[in-house]
């Protein structure tokens, strides 16, 4: 396979811009799955936007496919490409995963301080990363209601090295597109079938669109013609992923997460919208010419970004395991109450936060100071 010519406009090694918008993905989704307030009027817009939390979980995606592409392009003729970068994904992602999954599974339990129906399969489906194939047909203890999402990414860390190991960049951008549009495809397929909306929602073929145009972004910063005119049509990027977001919105009527429009169409449009978000940020990054986007850069932003994987991790678990137990003492379990709401949010989001930057420094911190040593760096 011939080697790309190296990139008229490389991008830049370090990019805050994109760890701003981490830090926006997490604060949709902890909101959203701290929500107390399960129906609504249409007068409670504060509600609605925070059951539209979920699209946080497609930034998500978008962003991993632009970073984990961008990390294999640059590292396709490493010697131990393979070795590198699993290693590194599991000293990452497995130590509070598997810390989490412990002590719900097997310390609580053993302690008497939870009780649940067991389901050997269904917890088998978290330990082996295939909750989001698992989930939808049967219902597993709602602590671990969000690993769905990590069963994606990790599926994609597993197959995404082989797919486009010593491919060309052109080659992968046109991968990416390819996919995006089959994973429309079979959304739409399975709706017309009947399929349950929730395996749309949580398989990897059919999330797949958005891995796979933030992949396309991150492939196109490593194709010169393309990445020039990334690089002079920042404005453009910008205002096109708004329209996106906006057409999105229209079609589907504001994103209800389950409704066929957004399972088929809007899926994508998110996707487009943040995968072209996304590719702006970058090039704004590369260029120190932010403009708009420079409020990304703002340091506790960054600093939510930093602990963003766990405090998405944590946060479901304190909400069932204390923070719905405590409300319940308070005869607050069934409020419906706005500013109730919004209180426990933002104190269950602090907290968050808190535990996430605890298990950091105390678990996560240590490990991942093995990956020079047991991985080179890609």
């Amino acid at each position: 396979m011939a080697e790309d010519p190296a990139p008229a406009h490389p991008v830049s090694p370090r990019l805050p811009t994109l760890d701003g918008l981490r830090a926006i993905a997490i604060l949709l989704v902890v909101p959203h799955n701290l929500n107390l307030i399960a129906t609504f009027s249409g007068t409670q817009l504060v509600v609605a936007a925070l059951h539209r939390g979920w699209i946080g979980v497609q930034l998500f995606f978008v962003l991993s496919g632009f970073l984990i592409t961008r990390i294999l392009l640059d590292a396709r003729d490493a010697p131990d490409y393979y070795r590198s970068f699993f290693v590194r994904r599991a000293l990452r992602i497995f130590p509070l995963y598997y810390a989490t999954l412990l002590v719900l599974f097997v310390l609580l339990p053993a302690l008497g301080l939870v009780s649940f129906e067991r389901d050997p399969m269904v917890e088998l489906s978290y330990w082996a990363y295939f909750s989001n194939w698992y989930g939808p047909f049967h219902h597993g203890p709602e602590a671990v209601s969000h690993f769905w999402s990590l069963a994606i990414e990790e599926q994609f860390y597993l197959l995404w090295p082989f797919a486009i190991h010593r491919r060309s960049a052109d080659w992968v951008l046109r991968l990416c597109l390819a996919i995006a549009a089959a994973s429309l495809l079979l959304r739409v397929v399975m709706l017309l079938a009947g399929a349950p909306t929730q395996a749309s929602y949580t398989f990897l073929v059919t999330r797949m669109d958005a891995l796979a145009f933030g992949g396309a972004a991150a492939a196109a910063f490593r194709v010169p013609s393309v990445a020039s005119w990334v690089l002079n049509r920042r404005r453009f990027l910008l205002g096109a992923s708004f329209l996106s977001l906006a057409a999105g919105a229209a079609i589907s009527r504001g994103y209800n997460s389950l409704s066929p429009m957004t399972v088929s169409l809007g899926y994508t449009f998110l996707a487009v919208a943040f995968a072209l978000l996304v590719a702006a940020g970058a090039a704004a990054d590369h260029l120190g010419q932010a403009g708009w986007l420079g409020a990304l850069r703002w340091s506790p932003l960054r600093r939510v970004a930093k602990y963003s994987y766990a405090m998405y991790v944590l946060s479901v678990p304190l909400h069932f395991l204390v923070g719905k137990p405590v409300l319940s003492a308070l005869g607050l379990a069934s409020t419906q109450s706005i500013p109730v709401d919004l209180a426990y949010i933002v104190v269950g989001t602090a907290l968050s936060f808190l535990a996430a930057a605890a298990s950091l420094h105390l678990l996560e911190v240590h490990l991942l100071k093995l990956k020079d040593r047991l991985a080179p760096p890609l």
